[in-house]
């Protein structure tokens, strides 16, 4: 019985209590902030801009290399990560040429939602954008684009730490030093993701808890089937890279539109280039 609650021996408790770690923190700072709705206005969108840099930076600088480093080939990683972006671009066209709801929202940042829950009493007025508009469809399309990217990302995240502690318990914390840093900043640019793209602060977070079961599952999965299904979930790295990029892609393409004659045009740049920054040096 002492084994069974030894987290040091036990892959299971150890892979279970890491998730709740790297997954606890950003939930909690995102729900603090959801509560703030002026400080959410204010900042939103900076986290919509350093989400889009952070995704993209997540691409390149972890979820390719560790693709190409776990075996695959340069020809299969270009395959996933291109079937990835084709498949997130064929959906976000449907999203966008069916979506005919009345939408409100700023530039790169704002609750689409007409209506606001009591929980969300604070959140502040917004102008009207047009409906039409290339920014509001590109961000109601964003939102369930963004949730399926964190949704893969985050099952692939379980699997890969459950994988490091069936390997060996220094494995698995090196697994959960190297996920747990960029966590944080990712899942905070996912927040503000799901908001830009209209769904109300609370239902992000929660939306965010939903993803967060995901790395759940894929930690369940491999500690039950072992070390080589986790090899056979390394190949939804270069498709959850393909993605990312997409969804950056997507923000980016918002942002240029929107940022005709918009002064906060560059610092939104700068906090892209941040969010790359960041996913970089982690």
């Amino acid at each position: 019985m002492t084994g069974l609650f030894d987290v040091s021996r036990n892959p299971w408790l150890s892979s279970y209590c890491a998730i709740a770690v790297v997954s606890g923190l950003p939930l909690i700072v995102t729900f603090v902030l959801a509560r703030q709705g002026t400080t959410l206005a204010k900042w939103l969108p900076h986290l919509t801009a350093l989400g889009a840099g952070a995704v993209f930076g997540a691409a390149v600088a972890h979820l390719i290399p560790e693709a190409l480093g776990r075996g695959q080939s340069v020809a299969q990683v270009t395959m996933g990560t291109l079937v990835g972006f084709a498949i997130f671009a064929l959906v976000e066209r449907l999203l966008a040429g069916h979506d005919h709801a009345h939408a409100h929202g700023v530039p790169l940042g704002a609750p689409s939602a007409h209506h606001s829950d009591s929980s969300e009493a604070d959140c502040v007025h917004l102008q009207p954008t047009p409906q039409h508009s290339p920014s509001v469809k590109s961000a109601k399309a964003l939102a369930p684009l963004a949730l399926a990217g964190d949704a893969i990302h985050n099952f692939v995240d379980g699997s890969l730490i459950a994988a490091g502690f069936l390997a060996n318990p220094s494995v698995g914390l090196l697994t959960l030093l190297a996920v747990g840093l960029h966590e944080l900043p990712r899942e905070m640019g996912t927040f503000g993701l799901f908001v830009h793209g209209g769904i109300r602060p609370m239902r992000a977070v929660a939306y965010n808890a939903l993803t967060a079961v995901l790395a759940l599952v894929g930690a369940t999965v491999t500690l039950m089937a072992g070390t080589r299904w986790s090899s056979a979930v390394a190949l939804l790295l270069p498709v959850a890279a393909g993605t990312y990029l997409y969804i950056a892609f997507i923000v980016g393409r918002a942002s240029v539109h929107d940022g005709q004659g918009d002064h906060s045009h560059w610092a939104r740049l700068a906090w892209s280039a941040g969010g790359v920054a960041l996913m970089l040096m982690i």
